[in-house]
């Protein structure tokens, strides 16, 4: 192996990319960047729009709206999936939602909001977040192979923490300039811009990729409820959505307690944006650095199984911290603690599992689990906490409820790598000396 080879294979400080992945690890940080930032420049508008409605207070309901219209559209979902090839269904999902921020653009720019048009602003919103982000997820895992998720899913997350981060600055600094409905246009564009990435990516992948190139031409097949039935057949998939719905629970507890400290503390609608703004602060920059520094070195070291676990047993800490010690310091960092190791630690480990199963898995399981079973969860999760709270439940049994659902998923992380229909590890090469 000559000098120049070896370079070529030794992946770059940080990034994790060698020089031949580099443009598609730039490709995908940057697609990445877009999906996240044309969300987060319009979730201010969805928030502001959701207390208007009624606050934390009709959450549930709201869930469940969207619920629904997930168990709506996941077979709609499914029909692109079987009878489309990727290069297709990818654009045609991105162009939509692009189309509905454009139409929602003209709706809020000509009417003056009412009940039933926040309600569904919020529900269009919670359901073009988690579809296009489940599309994003699904794309990366089939682009790359189980060795490569675990040196660049960690940075390549990175991307979509700095839309994260982009997106609430441009709102912040645009909307008494280019109103609500301008902030729209620009999710749009943004929207736009990933199509023109994920085709980028698409392209590099048939000409340099380690899997088969003509995957992006193939058409998966099967049925509309396909994912549905494999989530709850096959092991693995059965597994990761059991892990989701605990992850979801302490996430949803921890977000409407945090909504109601923020309405408890702070009377003006200013003071509890700067607060919130604040929680988002600090989760998306201790993202950065798990994303950057700790999920690589995690991945390539201990494997997925063992991050899962690491994960769950901080947050189980920190949840116990708010059981012992109930107050507004630790309900805050219990959030910002669990938030920013879900993306920064656990969704790393997460896509590169997906990276193991077959196409079919990959998109409609892992679209069904990442859309339908998600909302599933907020729906549950936020109709026991409005129970817990009216039988008398106050912040201490709430912290020890979400301790046992961390030490649940400790557990049920421990062995998920051996389950059956989960293709071996590949191992991690040596670096060269």
């Amino acid at each position: 192996m000559n000098s120049t080879t070896v370079d070529s294979d030794r992946p770059m400080p940080l990034i994790g990319a060698t020089r031949r992945e580099w443009p598609a690890f730039a490709m995908s940080f940057l697609y990445f960047f877009c999906v996240l930032a044309a969300y987060y420049v319009i979730r201010p508008v969805r928030e502001q729009l959701g207390a208007a409605a009624g606050g934390s207070a009709v959450l549930p309901q709201i869930w469940l709206i969207v619920f629904v219209v997930m168990l709506i559209l996941t077979p709609v979902y499914g029909v692109l999936v079987a009878r489309f090839p990727r290069r297709w269904f990818i654009p045609v999902v991105y162009v939509f939602f692009a189309a509905g921020m454009l139409l929602m653009s003209v709706v809020l720019g000509n009417e003056t909001p009412t009940p039933t048009l926040a309600i569904t602003f919020y529900v269009w919103v919670g359901v073009f977040n988690l579809f296009v982000v489940a599309v994003f997820w699904s794309y990366m895992a089939d682009i790359f192979t189980d060795e490569q998720a675990r040196r660049l899913f960690g940075p390549i997350g990175v991307g979509g923490t700095a839309g994260a981060v982009a997106g609430p600055l441009a709102a912040l600094n645009l909307v008494h300039s280019i109103g609500v409905s301008g902030l729209l246009v620009i999710s749009a564009g943004l929207l736009m811009l990933a199509v023109g990435c994920a085709i980028a990516v698409g392209r590099w992948a048939r000409i340099h990729g380690r899997r088969d190139p003509r995957l992006a031409d193939q058409v998966i097949g099967g049925s509309l409820l396909a994912g549905a039935r494999l989530v709850f057949s096959h092991p693995f998939l059965r597994r990761m959505a059991v892990l989701l719905l605990l992850s979801d629970m302490i996430g949803t507890l921890l977000y409407a307690l945090n909504l109601d400290l923020g309405a408890s503390l702070f009377t003006s609608k200013e003071d509890r944006t700067a607060f919130f703004a604040m929680l988002d602060l600090y989760v998306n920059s201790t993202q950065i650095l798990l994303q950057l520094l700790v999920a690589p070195w995690l991945l390539t070291r201990i494997g997925p199984a063992k991050t899962l676990m690491a994960a769950a047993a901080v947050n189980a800490v920190s949840l116990l911290c708010l059981a012992l010690f109930p107050g507004a310091f630790w309900l805050m960092a219990a959030l910002v603690i669990s938030r920013a190791g879900g993306y920064g630690l656990v969704g790393p480990a997460r896509e590169s599992l997906y990276t193991r199963v077959d196409r079919e898995a990959r998109y409609k399981a892992k679209g069904f689990i990442d859309t339908a079973v998600w909302r599933g969860g907020d729906v549950f999760s936020s109709t026991l906490l409005n129970l817990l709270k009216s039988a008398g439940a106050n912040l201490m049994h709430l912290g020890f409820l979400c301790v046992g659902t961390a030490l649940a998923a400790i557990y049920l992380s421990r062995n998920i790598e051996k389950l059956p229909g989960l293709e071996a590890a590949e191992p991690t090469p040596r670096k060269p000396r």
